[in-house]
């Protein structure tokens, strides 16, 4: 075999990166110090036990091929890892202390590792519950469920934008349990002296209905069957999936999901009344 780089008296082995990922924490926009679980995209394997975990595995990623950590809570596919050959790879980003919330990103890969494209993508990852933040944050801890019905049954993976004169000042992802942390940006309040109250528009995005699985025993094994696929289509586009800017597909907003929300500069609210969505 031909070497590329070296004399052929040389043995050579060449490994080229097929995608490279710096998940950031889409607050802070830096790079996340707990590790994030990141695997490739697929059906998890393995039964629930009776105390309904699998003796100390993560349902969501159990079974799957599991993406090369480097130092630094960087990540790493090469093109001869299974399944990283092009034209694109899906992921989960997945933490299962719930400091954020998962995803389900594609990403596009050229099938020749010798063409120049983007091959290192930045997605954000959006608070979960047990998020690290301060109390003295500007922000709101809530909750969104499907009505009228009487269980209120929590609205899976929702988005959440907060808006202030119709620019956004802040982002969040619902879990699987209908909770989320909404934190604004500082600049919120905008410029010069402090706005006191402090209101913004608080709208939630969602699939029109509840998601109804096509294999129920697979929904029962996998945490995260019906979290969405965001797919990054071309490989020069704007990668606004990465910084979770563009909704999955079908998400909407409606009349029942919106409304002025009043916030208190250097404070993190829970009272505000559940979101309740009419599918």
């Amino acid at each position: 075999m031909t070497n590329l780089f070296l004399p052929s008296r040389y043995d050579e082995r060449v490994y080229r990166l097929a995608l490279g990922l710096e998940p950031r924490d889409a607050v802070r926009a830096q790079r996340i110090a707990r590790p994030l679980e990141v695997t490739l995209d697929g059906a998890p394997i393995g039964e629930e036990n009776a105390a309904g975990d699998l003796f100390g595995l993560d349902r969501a990623t159990v079974g799957l091929r599991r993406v090369a950590t480097r130092s630094g809570g960087r990540f790493a596919l090469l093109t001869t890892d299974h399944g990283a050959a092009g034209p694109d790879i899906a992921l989960r980003l997945h933490d299962r202390r719930r400091c954020f919330v998962s995803r389900r990103i594609r990403y596009p890969v050229p099938i020749d590792p010798t063409v120049r494209a983007p091959r290192v993508r930045e997605p954000f990852v959006f608070p979960g519950a047990a998020y690290d933040v301060s109390e003295t944050a500007t922000g709101l801890r809530g909750r969104v469920v499907w009505g009228p019905l009487p269980d209120q049954t929590p609205v899976r993976w929702a988005r959440i934008e907060a808006t202030v004169d119709g620019a956004s000042v802040g982002r969040a992802h619902g879990d699987d349990r209908g909770e989320f942390l909404l934190l604004l940006e500082p600049a919120a309040g905008g410029i010069g002296d402090l706005r006191v109250p402090l209101t913004a528009r608080v709208t939630v995005f969602a699939p029109p209905a509840p998601p109804i699985p096509s294999d129920p025993i697979l929904a029962r094994r996998d945490p995260l069957w019906d979290l969405p696929l965001e797919v990054l289509t071309g490989l020069g586009d704007p990668d606004d999936v990465s910084t979770g800017e563009r909704l999955p597909a079908g998400y909407v907003s409606t009349a029942s999901s919106t409304r002025v929300v009043t916030f208190e500069p250097g404070r993190l609210g829970s009272e505000e009344p559940t979101f309740v969505l009419l599918p």
